[in-house]
């Protein structure tokens, strides 16, 4: 009796934990929408379903691709992916480049980044200061990738002239960057995406979809279709 007692019991068992595999497999948790810098995401995390995030520098190139692919088809994006899809994309920035010693404006860029984010700017500067670097390199086929003519070590102003561009408070943003308020933050997060991040940005993880690194021919469309066939292998992973 006692034996039939214990078969049932494990029937019992097995089933309840079948039954709770195939729930967690028929309902996935939600992915963790917590962003390291809140003004440093563009959708509604509330009412989100997939969570976005890039690992990026400002002076990494093929990050650049990536980004000015979606700066150009940015109402497309909007309404497409992060309105109709629910999607909450996050940009998380670094300074790897100059840690890497690859560009010494990796890390006043970075600065930049955070500073405008402390004015809830962060998306007008980091736009301003792509569009910026285009105009004066990367169109005229400097700074594109590894092999090409680096981009020189820029002034203060430089990055100075991007946050006036982006309507940024000058005079609070100019001394965020002269008295590196804004340096730990960067620091702390680059330490951060080094542990996660297999090797040079960008990175993409789309909720447990991960990608490294983006091709592109500094073309904005045809930049933006690889662009949606990642944002596609996300959502379809």
């Amino acid at each position: 009796m006692q034996k039939a007692i214990r078969v049932i019991a494990i029937i019992i068992v097995v089933g309840f934990l079948g039954s709770l595999m195939f729930f967690n497999i028929a309902n996935p948790a939600p992915p963790d929408m917590t962003a390291w810098n809140e003004a440093m995401t563009m959708g509604d995390k509330n009412t989100a379903k997939h969570h976005f995030v890039m690992y990026t520098d400002l002076f990494c190139p093929y990050c650049d691709k990536f980004s000015d692919a979606l700066t150009a088809n940015k109402d497309d994006f909007i309404e497409k992916y992060i309105n109709g899809r629910k999607i909450l994309f996050e940009i998380r920035m670094t300074d790897m480049n100059y840690a890497f010693g690859h560009s010494n404006n990796s890390r006043p860029a970075g600065e930049g980044a955070y500073c405008a984010a402390r004015q809830g700017k962060f998306w007008e500067y980091y736009e301003s200061l792509l569009g910026k670097l285009y105009e004066d390199y990367h169109s005229k086929g400097i700074g594109v990738d590894r092999d090409s003519e680096k981009i020189p070590d820029l002034e203060m102003a430089y990055f100075y002239e991007a946050g006036r561009k982006a309507q940024l408070d000058e005079e609070k943003f100019i001394s965020c960057l002269d008295n590196h308020e804004a340096a730990e933050e960067l620091d702390k997060n680059t330490e951060r995406a080094q542990q996660i991040v297999p090797g040079g940005v960008p990175y993409f993880v789309f909720d447990k979809f991960t990608e490294n690194g983006f091709l592109g021919n500094w073309n904005a469309d045809e930049d933006y279709k690889q662009a949606k066939l990642l944002l596609d292998a996300g959502l379809n992973s």
